[in-house]
């Protein structure tokens, strides 16, 4: 703030601004009749602004430079802040009257846009008035700001921003993050809206964490204390009480428990290493932080399974979650999170039960994880190639394989947890979308903060380009007739008959036969490969580029498969070809099955099952009985191409950048990781099966599977199971798997096999023994609501025949029930 230097002249100069600003507040209460905010005042409201302040500023003197212009923005400064003092004594916010606060301010935001004040003035008084008030006053003045941010950001912005910046930092501190949630985003949105993109005035560039963000909860008390004896002489029983629960490892298992006292402590410190991820540098730091982890994804995986049912159908799946989308409980669950933690040890049962809370606590170790694997060795030897010079967010530490290990399984869990629970795949993208952006934010920190923005294209680049553009669009060659006319000479030379009947040729109006271009293309081709003279060889090239588009032209009409075959746009030979002599493809050719061959539900079939379970051999059997009725999807993936793999046909081999924007696009039906390859299938290739008129079939693992059901994609699911765990495992071996892998598929093959995962999740299974016998049963699935329809017309003409002996039936069993009826009451009464 400049400080104030003047000598009696200067006084009496204070006197004339304050004078002044009186006036322009008396102009405005004319011009702005209402008691509010809007609308802004302009410079046009006021009468020759910039003269009157000259004739105020006049004492001062005439002189120039830079101390005269800081002894004017003392002089205006301090009368501003002398009236700005008074309108706050005399004039509540609650009162009408405060519109002149509001007037006030535009008129020293419109002296700040004219280089009149200091440009930070506006925000200086800002601050005063911010202190000045209650948080609900606060409100009323954040709405003035975000009324005006527009005008006071446009101009001097380099002179406010400090300004602005440490305004809302010390509002927010002011705040309640729980209890003004929706104000503390107001802020936040002010400043994202009014600083660049670009900015680094709020990026943390030395990658400095929050150590005081401290969670303090109760310390568990070392032996021998009184309160340990009395715990000890009466120990707490979890499961006596109905609010609390005993959380344990493992449901077949009851030999390991821990309560939730146990827990406590364990669970609690893991917010240590959440605001401190450095300490996980040290070893035994690190060991404890991995066991305490691990205990705490079993306990929440323990409840979730006492939470989950025991069976239910795929229909009252759907219904009831509807029934949380619409109902109190959606409401409740999105309206729950609360940025502080209650650690108190009686509300621990609570909180642990409840899934919001367990979500955001997972949400904070998914981040710990990616910080992790950014240490691994893999992420080290992608960084030796990446420039960066900030090297103050990157670490000499490296992971060991054994901690990469862990921390990728552990990564993999978690995230398989928080897809679970209501709604709990959206959840996931959500927190996967937020997750990937940090890390592109990470790669521009570690850059130094490159610009963002591209500088403005100049006008003669601009004139430049357009005026190349323009030249390659022009065509300089004039032409006799217009391109693809046929000649009308034929009219100067010929009677008026003759005229006519060559002007009624059918080869004037009808389109050419395709094959009618090959026999011209192939002499141009003669004529430029052996040419008379330079004249006949440039005729021939423009010749077979006129016939070349002109066939193309055709060709897409009715062979826009051969297009894919055109590797030389100067040779097109190949559209004169017939289909099946272009396309080696026999899938491609092969037309889709009459109306009669067709199932009657026409839903996508999804074929799961474990690994090498034999479920494309079956999906083949199932196609070659039904030619043209089914189509496999194609899934995209961002690995390299094998030997012996074909783009389109095996995957659709994609950039991981690609991908991303698929996935992000939500045009993935499903996705997922293997071996860090992504795959998914994308809903085109769906929708570009359904529309040639044949029936998806989709071949998924069984977490794809789980994926596509949980995203509500409407199928048939099929799960493909082995004849026996010795029968999978001759498969396996038959694949040239490793025993590792082999091992890890059998001993997970009971869990993905379960009774209760496989009813809600497929809706048959088909066990795979003999391939013919199999393939039989799905075709049966597949087909059986046909038979069924056509059982049930059948079924229906039968009984239109029976109705007359049917209702005599049903009045002949209504007397003999009364009979039967009777005769039991005579019997009891007998027997009493």
């Amino acid at each position: 703030m400049p400080a104030l230097d003047v000598d009696i002249t200067g006084i009496a100069a204070v006197h004339d601004v304050s004078s002044l600003f009186d006036e322009l507040l008396d102009n405005a209460a004319s011009v702005k009749r209402l008691p509010t905010i809007e609308p802004p005042l302009n410079k046009s409201d006021f009468d020759s602004l910039s003269q009157r302040l000259s004739t105020a500023l006049s004492k001062l003197g005439a002189e120039d430079g830079d101390a005269a212009k800081v002894r004017r923005f003392a002089v205006i400064e301090t009368a501003a802040r002398d009236l700005f003092a008074r309108l706050i004594a005399t004039t509540p916010i609650e009162s009408p009257d405060f519109v002149k606060m509001w007037n006030f301010l535009d008129i020293i935001s419109i002296l700040s846009d004219d280089g009149e004040c200091d440009p930070a003035l506006l925000f200086w008084l800002m601050e005063e008035l911010l202190d000045s008030q209650t948080i609900a006053g606060c409100r009323k003045i954040f709405d003035f700001l975000e009324s005006r941010r527009d005008r006071i950001t446009s101009k001097h912005f380099k002179q406010k921003h400090l300004a602005i910046l440490r305004g809302c930092n010390e509002l927010l501190r002011r705040l309640s993050r729980a209890e003004d949630t929706a104000f503390c985003g107001r802020v936040f949105i002010f400043l994202f809206q009014s600083f660049p993109l670009g900015d680094r005035s709020s990026v943390n560039l030395r990658g400095e964490y929050h150590v005081e963000n401290v969670t303090a909860y109760e310390e568990p008390q070392p032996e021998g204390t009184s309160q340990m004896e009395v715990d000890q002489a009466t120990p707490k029983e979890p499961e006596a009480r109905s609010g609390s629960k005993g959380v344990s490892f493992d449901a077949k298992s009851k030999e390991e428990q821990l309560s939730s006292s146990d827990l406590y402590p364990q669970f609690w410190s893991l917010q240590e290493t959440f605001s401190q991820p450095l300490k996980l540098f040290d070893q035994a730091h690190f060991s404890k932080f991995k066991q305490n982890l691990d205990i705490t994804m079993k306990a929440f995986q323990a409840i979730h399974n006492d939470e989950k049912p025991r069976s239910k159908s795929v229909e009252d799946s759907k219904r009831n979650l509807k029934r949380k989308r619409d109902g109190e409980d959606a409401h409740a669950l999105s309206e729950s999170f609360n940025p502080k933690y209650l650690t108190s040890k009686d509300l621990f049962d609570l909180e642990i039960s409840d899934l919001s809370f367990r979500r955001h606590v997972l949400v904070q170790a998914l981040i710990i994880m990616d910080f992790l694997l950014f240490l691994s060795p893999q992420s080290k030897e992608r960084l030796a190639t990446f420039n960066s010079s900030n090297k103050s967010v990157t670490y000499n530490e490296q992971l060991s394989p054994e901690d990469t290990k862990w921390a990728t399984d552990m990564k993999k869990s978690i995230s398989d947890y928080l897809k679970q629970g209501f709604e709990g795949p959206y959840f996931y993208r959500m927190v996967e979308t937020v997750l990937a952006r940090d890390k592109n934010w990470v790669f521009w920190k570690m850059a130094q903060c490159p610009p963002i923005e591209r500088p403005a294209v100049s006008p003669a680049r601009f004139v430049e380009a357009q005026t190349a553009a323009q030249r390659l669009a022009t065509n300089k060659r004039l032409r006799p007739m217009p391109m693809g006319a046929v000649s009308l000479d034929f009219l100067r030379s010929e009677d008026e008959g003759a005229a006519m009947e060559k002007l009624q040729d059918v080869e004037r109006y009808q389109i050419p036969e395709l094959d009618s271009f090959k026999r011209k293309i192939a002499d141009d081709d003669f004529e430029i490969e052996m040419p008379t003279n330079d004249q006949t060889k440039a005729a021939a090239i423009a010749g077979k580029s006129s016939k070349s588009w002109r066939a193309l032209r055709i060709a897409s009409r009715y062979k826009m498969a051969a297009f894919d075959k055109i590797d030389d746009p100067k040779k097109v030979d190949i559209v004169f070809e017939d289909l099946a002599e272009v396309d080696d493809d026999e899938e491609a050719d092969e037309p889709t099955a009459s109306e009669e061959s067709m199932p009657s539900n026409r839903d996508a079939l999804i074929i799961s099952g474990p690994p090498s379970v034999g479920k494309s051999a079956l999906i083949d059997g199932l196609m070659q009985l039904h030619k043209g009725v089914f189509a496999l999807a194609v899934r995209h993936t961002t690995r390299d191409t094998k030997e012996g793999e074909v783009n389109g046909k095996s995957y659709h081999f994609v950039k991981k950048q690609e991908f991303n924007q698929l996935r992000d696009g939500d045009r993935l039906i499903e996705y997922g990781t293997r071996d860090e390859v992504d795959y998914g299938t994308s809903s085109k290739v769906i929708d570009a099966i359904t529309e040639a008129g044949k029936i998806p079939i989709l071949e998924l693992d069984l977490e794809a599977a789980q994926f596509a059901k949980d995203m509500d994609f409407t199928a048939r699911y099929i799960l493909v199971k082995p004849a026996s765990d010795e029968s999978l495992q001759e498969r396996l071996e038959q694949s040239g798997k490793a025993s590792e892998a082999i091992d890890a598929i059998l001993k997970k093959l009971p869990e993905d096999l379960e009774d209760g995962k496989v009813s809600d999740l497929f809706d048959t299974s088909i066990v795979n023994g003999e391939l013919a016998e199999a393939v039989k049963m799905l075709d049966g699935y597949v087909y059986e609501e046909a038979a069924k329809a056509e059982e049930g017309a059948a079924a229906a003409g039968d009984a239109e025949g029976q109705n007359g002996d049917a209702e005599m039936a049903d009045v002949a069993n209504v007397e003999t029930e009364l009979v039967d009826e009777s005769t039991a009451g005579e019997a009891e009464a007998t027997t009493g």
